[in-house]
């Protein structure tokens, strides 16, 4: 019994001493700036604030509510409704034409923008910028 406990003991530290090795000498950067590019991290272009604010109020002025409905966790999804396509999400009951733009970012298909009411954000619209 003590023949294969050491036998045991010896075959963890020779498993062990390579792996802290590997793990000592670090190995590449990790996080979200170092994944692969083209796969909705950063588009690559800039987008001029003010444009994206005139797409978000023209697509709002548009705008209809969709039917709400709640998730099994309790948060409420209210769609918004342009030509019967989903172009954005409510989380909080309230008028798609009286919400202003917080934070934007651009990603494959358009651009993100927040939707902000009273400095919260109550929801997401996704608009395309020319």
């Amino acid at each position: 019994m003590m023949k294969n406990l050491k036998r045991v003991a010896i075959l963890a530290a020779v498993l062990i001493i390579p792996a802290n090795v590997v793990l000592a000498q670090g190995g590449p950067p990790w996080g979200w700036r170092y994944g692969p590019r083209a796969y909705g991290y950063s588009s690559g272009a800039e987008v001029d604030r003010g444009k994206v604010d005139a797409a978000m109020k023209v697509t709002l002025s548009r705008a209809t509510k969709g039917e709400t409905w709640t998730t099994p966790a309790g948060v409420k999804h209210t769609p918004i409704m342009v030509d019967n396509q989903i172009v954005g999400q409510l989380w909080e009951d309230s008028d798609p034409k009286t919400l202003i733009m917080g934070s934007f970012w651009s990603g494959p298909w358009g651009v993100n923008v927040e939707l902000v009411r009273d400095g919260k954000v109550v929801g997401m619209l996704w608009v395309k910028v020319s």
